[in-house]
């Protein structure tokens, strides 16, 4: 294995929700838990960093989309939303509209050239799974995190510790060795990243989520 860098070039702002680390990205593309064949992994800890923008603009912008969930229209909110007339009437009134009805998603959304990750693995392999990958981050269906190239080259940074000591990706505090004035935080560290149980009293990269 070797340490590598990994790039995506952007086409438009990204949406980017968490620290977005190498192996959760490579997880979601493949479908598995497991990316051990490709990134070196040690006791669940993959040396794979968050994802750093590059040269992003300094303000950002929230992207809003309006949600309807519709529940005249869909069985499953039948229950949600009883009748309370003697005809059974579906009309449904501002309470429940607030309940069940319209709501607006309101997403933090980054402009930047690309988003870059530090690692330690088969590079061409990780190359190879990404490649054809067109958008990256969240609300890809509607434009955002349009990729235009993927590009890989071998690094001197191994995705867990930066060039200044700092952690790249969260790291447990219990793990962490080298001397630090980190302000740890409660952060997920290992797949499924999503479970409460692998959240726990971390070190993070300072980079806005």
């Amino acid at each position: 294995m070797e340490m590598f860098t990994l790039r995506a070039y952007l086409n438009t702002p990204i949406i980017k929700r968490g620290f977005m680390t190498l192996d959760a990205l490579l997880m979601s593309i493949l479908g598995k838990g497991d990316v051990s064949d490709l990134l070196r992994c040690d006791e669940g800890l993959y040396f794979a960093s968050a994802g750093f923008p590059v040269d992003s603009v300094s303000d950002k912008f929230r992207a809003s989309f309006v949600a309807s969930l519709r529940p005249e229209h869909t069985p499953e909110w039948l229950e949600v939303i009883k009748t309370n007339t003697r005809s059974d009437d579906l009309q449904i009134g501002l309470a429940r509209q607030r309940d069940a009805g319209n709501i607006i998603n309101s997403y933090p959304t980054q402009v930047a050239t690309a988003i870059e990750w530090y690692a330690t693995g088969q590079m061409l392999d990780v190359l190879d799974v990404v490649k054809d990958i067109v958008a990256i981050g969240k609300r890809r269906v509607v434009g955002y995190g349009e990729v235009k190239l993927w590009e890989a080259e071998l690094g001197e940074i191994d995705g867990l510790v930066g060039f200044a000591d700092e952690p790249l990706r969260p790291v447990p505090t219990v793990r962490w060795h080298l001397s630090h004035d980190f302000v740890p935080v409660e952060a997920a560290w290992k797949a499924p990243y999503w479970d409460v149980r692998n959240r726990t009293k971390c070190f993070v990269p300072e980079i806005d989520l």
